[in-house]
């Protein structure tokens, strides 16, 4: 341990040649105590951590005695922890704040700004640098990095520091997710001293694990839709996001990223990128720490991860390699790392330690390098800033998207404004009927102008993605994307977005907020009707829940019907007029802008209804991500839910009806689960294994009349549970077949109570998933419900090789096994809740399977 510090400890002299601490003088604020006084250990210490319960009063403490830097809570996360943000510059800057932002501001949306007043701001301005954290949690060093960074700034009185300060502005968050550094941190603290695991098993954000920030588009989470409030606030001219990679991964990475970048990221935004990356590789290599490399694994392309990009701040990604088991050395048969020199690569690291406190260092010195070259360079950041939103202003070639009004699905069209609006994105409505592109438009439609400060972000939601085919070397395979390469809100949710190149006319009116379309609702139905409600909103099932916990039974046809001259297609929910029915349908109507109509008379015709008190599954292993964001759409739309307990399986049909398994449930996680040796039983038994017995008696649920859906991965374990007649037709070879997060081509069963209410050829989610092809066609019985065309371009958007395999291919299935329903979905139809339009299949399988289906005669008198 000591070797191990005093290397530390000459890995942190050498950083004097760019950033030298100097001891506080008297007017460096010398009532504050460091880190190591206050938290009693030397920050980065072998095994030790600094937790969030000490962290907060340490950084309000920093704050409340230094008059260069603002404490600030910007919010509440999702588990009421505060989150927080520092505001750190010198008292001038601090002084005047306000302004400074002002002129932020300005910049950001030049429209009507002169270049000679432009210029004029860029120079009265001062740049603003936000730093984050911590964002997943396990990756411990760069949140602890910053306790050194906020103390350090806050207290040295150098010309290095000074320099910053005065030409620069910091925000630093840190910790992006406080709710899973306490989990992290806490549980690593409790341990000490057992012979129990020290990482956390569980998901470490409440819904999202490692998945959070992969959510700065759709904006599900409390803390990114608080990321997203200080972007669109502060307007950061660089924004750095601190990550940790794998342990062989290089020492540090930061930009530039590999090719691609999205296009509609500004190719000055780009060049910045890559400035502020070269510079921090530069000043790690000047300090001699070495193994840092750029140019490798990480592209520039999807939004999910980098909001900021499209908003004109440069997104600078710093992955530092972690240790062992979070905080202790890790340590090699020899130097770790690539030990082959390149261009992007220059010194390979020569140590076979590497430990917590060089992740400290290695993050340190690439921010204050980063910050540094900003502050050095402030004027040209902030003239470019005002470029970038001038050039947004003048896009050529696109003028405008139309979303029509009165789509099938008004909650796709609701979710995609809200989430244009919490970008920024300014949306309009048209106050009369208009002609664009020789289209007629009706009054109403929303009109998405490209010619505003943050047209490319909502460009890049909205187009069709085509992903650059790039090859690893001329004439060889095909480099394979870093991310997922498809996020068209259309595609995804299931509504239409019309490009409009040319210009056209029409008054509007700029919305200040989003609200559900107007909806009216029918007069009460007389005798033998009732109410009804389309399937073809995802959103329906907000209704579905709602009528459920009120218990109003619900029923849904099997067939198409008319009434009064309006055809309704199958899987219609009808529901008998009563006063609870008519006050549930009329809040949640208005609420979500889905229309309820009323029929004089109920079909006679084959239907169900729905099972009173549905309870529901969630089979969750410890930390996984596709069930904890099922999680969360559960939650939003009050689904009676519980999570599958091991303690559960004695009795799996007096607790469930219906059962979902999400893409990474495995037998493996099922029989074996947790270790018991490595996690208390108190906190960790529920995920313990229930062994070959407990996989029989999930069989057994299933074929004694129970319903199980699985998607992803989990396909293959209802496969192997059950002996499904289906195998892969996909190729085992990456280089020959590939699809990396893709939306590919469908054609689904809308007539089936899994499809009820699809778009027959509504695209679907595919993220390195499965295709089948059935083996045995009388085994069991079964439907089809969505296959792959027989032949064309299986790509709809994103990118993907060996499109052919998929011709023809099975994807979604019915199976009646025993007495019971299984589902198989051979891709994600859940996957973070993008592709809702398709999730809406999740929903219809698990609500069909306990219904009791009904004949003509018993649906026409709604049961009785």
């Amino acid at each position: 341990m000591r070797a191990s510090l005093r290397r530390s400890a000459v890995v942190l002299a050498a950083s004097v040649a760019l950033v030298a601490p100097v001891l506080p003088t008297a007017s460096a604020a010398p009532a504050i105590p460091t880190p190591d006084q206050y938290f009693g250990f030397h920050i980065g210490a072998d095994g030790r951590l600094a937790t969030w319960d000490k962290m907060v009063p340490y950084f309000k403490q920093i704050a409340d005695k230094s008059p260069k830097v603002n404490y600030e809570e910007i919010g509440r996360t999702t588990q009421d922890n505060p989150y927080v943000m520092l505001t750190i510059s010198s008292k001038k800057n601090l002084d005047n704040l306000d302004r400074l932002v002002e002129i932020n501001q300005r910049l950001a949306d030049p429209r009507g700004l002169n270049p000679t007043d432009a210029e004029a701001l860029a120079r009265e301005g001062k740049p603003f640098y936000y730093v984050q954290a911590g964002i997943h949690a396990n990756e411990v060093g760069n949140s602890q990095a910053m306790i050194e960074i906020a103390h350090r700034l806050a207290t040295e009185n150098s010309a290095t520091i000074n320099n910053i300060l005065d030409n620069a502005v910091i925000l630093m968050v840190p910790s992006q997710n406080p709710d899973g550094l306490r989990l992290i941190n806490d549980y690593f603290v409790a341990t000490a001293g057992t012979n129990y695991n020290r990482t956390y098993p569980d998901l470490y954000q409440k819904y999202t694990g490692h998945d959070d920030n992969r959510d700065w588009f759709m904006f599900t989470q409390q803390e990114s839709k608080l990321m997203v409030s200080i972007q669109n606030k502060y307007h950061p001219q660089v924004f750095q996001d601190a990550h940790q990679a794998g342990a062989g991964a290089p020492r540090m990475f930061t930009p530039p990223y590999l090719s691609p970048y999205d296009p509609n990221i500004d190719p000055i935004n780009v060049q910045q990128t890559n400035t502020i990356g070269m510079a921090m590789q530069r000043g790690m290599t000047a300090a001699d720490m070495k193994g840092v490399g750029w140019g490798s694994t990480y592209d520039y392309w999807t939004p999910s991860r980098q909001y900021q990009v499209y908003h004109g701040a440069a997104r600078v990604l710093t992955e530092a390699a972690s240790v062992s088991n979070l905080a202790y050395p890790q340590v090699g048969s020899g130097p770790l790392g690539q030990q082959e020199s390149d261009i992007n690569f220059i010194e390979p690291y020569d140590s076979n330690t590497w430990t917590l406190r060089q992740i400290v260092d290695y993050t340190s010195q690439a921010f204050y390098s980063g910050a540094e070259a900003l502050a050095n360079d402030g004027y040209n950041f902030m003239k470019n800033f005002y470029k970038i939103g001038t050039k947004a202003t003048q896009r050529e070639g696109v003028f405008a998207y139309v979303i029509p009004p009165n789509q099938r699905d008004p909650q796709a069209v609701r979710d995609t404004l809200d989430i244009l609006h919490t970008g920024a994105v300014e949306v309009r409505q048209a106050q009369a009927d208009f002609t664009a592109n020789g289209k007629q438009y009706p009054k109403g439609s929303y009109i998405v102008y490209m010619a505003q400060p943050y047209s490319g972000f909502a460009k890049t939601l909205l187009e069709v993605q085509h992903y650059p085919m790039l090859l690893q070397y001329p004439g060889g395979p095909p480099q394979r994307p870093y991310d997922v390469t498809a996020q068209t809100l259309p595609m995804l949710l299931g509504f239409q977005a019309d490009l409009i190149p040319n210009s056209f006319s029409v008054q509007t009116k700029l919305l200040d907020k989003i609200t559900p379309e107007a909806v009216t609702m029918p007069a009460a139905p007389g005798e033998g009707g009732a109410y009804v409600v389309g399937p073809e909103s995802y959103g329906v099932y907000q209704i579905v829940t709602r009528l459920e916990a009120q218990g109003v039974p619900t029923f849904r046809a099997a067939t198409r019907f008319t009434d009064g001259g309006r055809t309704f297609p199958a899987g219609t929910f009808i529901v008998p007029p009563t006063g609870p029915a008519r006050t549930v349908l009329q809040n949640q109507s208005k609420a979500t802008g889905i229309p309820v109509y009323a029929i004089s008379d109920v079909p006679a015709i084959e239907g169900s209804q729905l099972k009173e008190g549905m309870r529901i599954g969630l089979m969750k292993p410890p930390n996984n991500i596709q069930s904890g964001w099922l999680m969360w759409m559960f939650d939003q739309y009050k689904v009676k839910y519980s999570i599958v307990k091991s303690t559960d399986y004695k009795n799996l049909a007096g607790k469930f009806d219906a059962i979902v398994m999400p893409d990474g449930v495995s037998k493996n996680s099922i029989v074996n689960g947790l270790n018991p040796a490595s996690y208390p039983a108190q906190d960790w038994s529920w995920a313990f294994g229930v062994g070959e017995e407990g996989w029989a008696q999930l069989r057994g649920f299933v074929t004694g009349g129970g319903t199980l859906v699985s998607y992803g991965s989990a396909a293959t374990t209802a496969q192997q549970l059950f002996e499904l007649p289906m195998e892969s037709v996909l190729p085992s070879s990456s280089s020959v077949f590939y699809g990396p997060g893709s939306l590919l081509s469908q054609e689904i069963d809308a007539n089936d109570p899994t499809g009820y209410g699809m778009n027959p050829n509504n695209p679907v989610w595919f993220d390195e998933d499965r295709a089948f092809r059935i083996t045995d066609q009388t085994k069991y019985p079964f439907h089809v419900v969505g296959k792959y065309p027989d032949s064309g371009n299986q790509l709809q958007s994103g990118w993907l090789i060996g499109g052919e395999y998929l011709n023809g291919a099975v994807n979604t299935v019915d199976w009646t096994v025993g007495k019971g329903s299984v589902v198989t979905f051979g891709n994600t139809a859940g996957f973070r809740t993008w592709n809702r339009g398709e999730q809406k299949m999740v929903f219809n399988a698990l609500f069909d399977g306990p219904s009791t289906k009904l004949t003509p005669e018993q649906f026409a008198n709604l049961g009785n």
